[in-house]
């Protein structure tokens, strides 16, 4: 298990002075990163071995959020791999030891010279000590976009892929769509679950087209592409 321990500061809060489900998702994300990095497998390795976990999908869930000040431990680690996939959990306790968030994640091991998954050899695992699963209701991978029959379908305005979406993998950054979801959703610290299915990279110069379905508790932001495509399906669940 590996672990990093922060304290929430003014710029990670908003108006009500907690964190959002998008600086959750950061959180999460700079924890396996990090996780990757102290053994040996971090983003500089990436020029070595031409290989990379890229992220599949989230399914995050909050029991409440964090607030400024607060001192928090972010824990991550690898529960199972099969295939081309490696799950890894997450949680975030407060300084009592309490759990306040929860959350798996996918990723698939990729090539990235030809951008095609692959399976990984037991080289590209070691290091990824595997630990028992959280006690939690997996969500699978992909979501079902919803239907049009009984869900309010809206086209939102399209969005310019702009350089501070890119992170080192030249593509938008992961928790950049959950930013840019939860600003369709009216109040955001009535959020207890997401979930995120990555389909595809945007990458600069590109537009994000978002379709809202809307079914009150339940929002899916379809970040699609000019033919229609998703790139991303965001699915908010609120209280």
């Amino acid at each position: 298990m590996y672990e990093m321990k922060r304290q929430i500061t003014y710029s990670q809060v908003g108006s009500d002075l907690k964190t959002d489900i998008a600086m959750i998702t950061n959180f999460l994300q700079d924890c396996a990163l990090f996780h990757s990095e102290s053994i040996g497998k971090g983003v500089d390795n990436l020029d070595g071995t031409k290989t990379a976990w890229f992220l599949s999908s989230w399914q995050i869930e909050v029991i409440r959020y964090p607030e400024y000040k607060e001192k928090i431990t972010v824990r991550t680690w690898p529960h199972a791999f099969k295939g081309l996939y490696g799950y890894r959990n997450f949680d975030i306790l407060d300084d009592a030891g309490n759990r306040i968030v929860q959350a798996n994640s996918i990723w698939i091991f990729m090539d990235v010279v030809n951008m095609r998954p692959m399976k990984p050899s037991d080289s590209d695992i070691e290091g990824y000590d595997l630990e028992e699963g959280l006690f939690m209701d997996y969500a699978p991978r992909k979501i079902k976009i919803l239907g049009e029959s009984d869900e309010k379908k809206e086209s939102m305005e399209p969005i310019p892929v702009k350089r501070s979406f890119i992170d080192s993998n030249h593509h938008v950054n992961n928790g950049r769509y959950v930013t840019e979801a939860i600003e369709y959703v009216d109040d955001v610290t009535k959020i207890r679950s997401i979930r995120v299915d990555y389909r595809k990279a945007a990458a600069l110069g590109d537009m994000l087209y978002p379709v809202l379905f809307d079914r009150g508790h339940v929002k899916q932001i379809v970040f699609e592409d000019g033919e229609g495509q998703p790139y991303v399906i965001v699915e908010v669940m609120c209280e």
